[in-house]
């Protein structure tokens, strides 16, 4: 730990704390916390605030500290906004226009503010569509801009949704879109771009890449672009790619047992499971999620389909051990908090069940306002951000840091 805390103060960076959810998916990048949380609420019920957020956005809060986070796109003038709320009363502490331009084209269930924010502790970053650029922000938490990086040639109908990564001292950026495609690092602190590579099947994706140990060894495995890629962090090298059939991604692989999971639909739905390396242990059409990203558990996978299937599968054979339907549609993601995995549909209602691959319902919570955002989770609470408020759901726990 003490190796950790002195490679960050040598790149000057902060380091989040463990029970924080710092970015995309929460500290690892793959939905798990090792934390409790709620089993029980509805809109009135376990509920310590809810607070109205301004505008439209389907990003989801983070978590630092203090401070909840979470962007947002206001129609009547065009701003992005970073905003800032306090995690024990849900007051508004500041918000940021981080930049002002016309909402993109769009796909129906997208919107100008999808992109998720990442902080290492002492500041924020953010990325948004703005006319053919993508934007990279950095805001302190205090919400002082510090620089902005713009990148030229985006192009996607279905509009922007590539969550910025926060690795070694590098935001790393996916540029995948119809245009000018790219993958790019960029220095944290300044904003320098230090490396930058194309990618040259110029397909819309909107995954974002996971962190994946191998030897030691940390390399970035993303999915997108009609192919599966794994490169280094520090050059942006290709180490490993595989082809695909499906050609545009949304969900982010999942890892468990030495397992590589990708999910995609367009146009062709898949389920590829790969080992560390890049070879192909098995694939299977079906039960494949577009939007929602699948969540290991132990030596299983459990993928949550946009209609609402959810499906179970042992990550070394591809065998389906157990499935359930969950509501009509889902778009966020599974996570897991301690001993518990919740599921939240479009409905906004969550799906709370052991964490031991038998999809065992434990509780059914509504709180009756439409989510497409997948939650938080932080000290023993649950943040959910619906379609019109931030909720704040259960009593805050004491965790060691």
């Amino acid at each position: 730990m003490m190796r950790v805390v002195a490679l960050g103060l040598m790149l000057g960076l902060s380091l989040p704390l463990a029970a924080d959810w710092p970015g995309w998916r929460g500290p690892r990048g793959d939905g798990y916390s090792p934390h409790p949380a709620p089993i029980r609420w509805d809109a009135k019920t376990n509920i310590t605030w809810k607070v109205a957020v301004p505008g439209s956005g389907h990003s989801s809060p983070i978590v630092v500290g203090e401070q909840v986070l979470l962007t947002s796109y206001l129609p009547t003038s065009n701003d992005r906004l970073l905003l800032c709320y306090d995690r024990t009363s849900g007051t508004e502490l500041w918000r940021a226009v981080v930049l002002t331009a016309p909402a993109e084209k769009l796909h129906k269930n997208n919107t100008p503010a999808s992109s998720t924010a990442v902080s290492d502790g002492q500041r924020v970053w953010t990325s948004f569509a703005a006319g053919d650029q993508i934007v990279v922000s950095c805001h302190t938490l205090e919400g002082k801009a510090v620089w902005q990086k713009k990148f030229a040639g985006w192009e996607s109908r279905h509009g922007f949704c590539g969550s910025p990564t926060l690795h070694q001292g590098l935001i790393i950026v996916n540029g995948d879109s119809d245009g000018e495609a790219f993958l790019a690092g960029l220095d944290a602190l300044s904003g320098e771009q230090r490396w930058r590579v194309p990618r040259p099947n110029k397909i819309r994706s909107f995954s974002v890449p996971l962190a994946v140990t191998v030897q030691g060894k940390t390399r970035l495995v993303l999915a997108g672009s009609q192919c599966v890629v794994a490169f280094d962090p520090r050059t942006g090298k290709e180490l490993w790619k595989v082809d695909t059939a499906t050609q545009k991604f949304v969900a982010t692989v999942a890892q468990t047992d030495g397992v590589i999971l990708v999910s995609g639909t367009s146009p062709e739905p898949t389920l590829l499971a790969l080992d560390v390396n890049g070879k192909t242990l098995w694939s299977d059409p079906r039960g494949a999620s577009y939007v929602p990203s699948p969540l290991g558990l132990g030596k299983y996978f459990l993928v949550v389909a946009d209609n609402g299937l959810a499906n179970v599968i042992e990550a070394r054979s591809g065998k389906r051990l157990a499935s359930k339907r969950l509501g009509r549609a889902h778009n966020a993601s599974p996570i897991q908090a301690g001993e518990h995995v919740y599921c939240l549909d479009v409905e906004g209602t969550t799906w709370v069940f052991k964490a031991d691959g038998s999809l065992e319902l434990v509780a059914k919570n509504s709180l009756g306002e439409a989510c497409h955002a997948t939650p938080a989770v932080s000290q023993g609470q649950l943040f959910v951000r619906s379609v019109g408020h931030l909720w704040c759901i259960g009593p805050r726990q004491k965790i060691d840091r």
